[in-house]
């Protein structure tokens, strides 16, 4: 299968480890990466700020990954302003999910998490952009659906399975193939259950729903209870890049609290403009 030219590359937050490709017979977690919780399941809440064109996409990305026997995800209304869905900042203990015509910068969709000092996910984030789904090629039930399910699999602690174009299909939403597929696979099931095999001293997730960190039971400076900085402090970008191999690069910024945020490149060659 030939890589088209004018593929966009999906820009995803993920361990400063994670440089190769993934067969499907290997592990594909970002590093140790994983929300911590004290149970052998729990419930991660996701906001949902996307406009109307995009929900069945946000919910049914949600049911796929629900049908993990580790997490389900519960997905609430969110704002959808045009300035809440730029930002795309989530509560601690929490994902937010945007969509927004981000420009014409060489991402289709990105994905983004903050960790904690003890490596747990403290929140995420995804962004869908809606310049490039503009375009005939993407803009299709195919390519929503599965940008959605593999940017949300980022969230939960997920790489992807191969990032070889040429590569037989893994029939996996965590696989770079053409046309791609919309949904999880048993293998992303069964990474999930080695990846939440464990349970933490902590939760770093948000047990409440609606009421910001009510439901926070973290201990103080610890998880969801991790102290922060307003969300203007935050809008610094990626950081500093801890090197470039090919078209990908990694990057690392660390807040004045210890939080990390980590954003994983995949730059893209040539674009086509419609």
């Amino acid at each position: 299968m030939k890589l088209r030219s004018g593929f966009i590359f999906r820009i995803t937050a993920i361990t400063i480890f994670y440089f190769t490709a993934f067969s499907a017979i290997a592990n594909h977690a970002w590093g140790s990466y994983h929300w911590a919780r004290t149970t052998t399941s729990f419930d991660l809440r996701l906001v949902d700020s996307t406009t109307s064109d995009w929900s069945s996409y946000v919910t049914q990305a949600v049911v796929d990954w629900s049908n993990s026997s580790v997490l389900n995800i519960v997905e609430e209304t969110g704002d959808t302003s045009t300035r809440t869905r730029r930002k795309c900042n989530a509560q601690s203990g929490t994902i937010r999910i945007c969509n927004l015509a981000y420009g014409q910068n060489g991402w289709l969709g990105i994905a983004g998490i903050s960790v904690d000092s003890n490596g747990h996910i403290v929140k995420g984030y995804t962004k869908l952009n809606d310049t490039y789904f503009a375009w005939d090629y993407y803009n299709n039930p195919l390519w929503k659906q599965s940008v959605t399910c593999q940017e949300l699999g980022h969230d939960i602690g997920l790489g992807h399975q191969d990032e070889d174009f040429n590569n037989q299909p893994l029939f996996s939403c965590m696989d770079y193939q053409d046309p791609p597929y919309p949904e999880p696979n048993q293998h992303d099931y069964n990474q999930l259950e080695a990846i939440y095999g464990h349970t933490d001293s902590y939760d770093s997730f948000d047990t409440g729903g609606g009421g910001g960190d009510s439901g926070c039971n973290s201990p103080p400076g610890k998880g969801c209870n991790k102290s922060s900085l307003p969300d203007s402090a935050k809008e610094t970008g990626w950081g500093m890049s801890l090197g470039r191999r090919g078209n990908s690069e990694t990057f690392i910024r660390i807040d004045p609290d210890g939080t990390r945020h980590l954003t994983h490149v995949r730059w893209v060659g040539h674009q086509e403009h419609e």
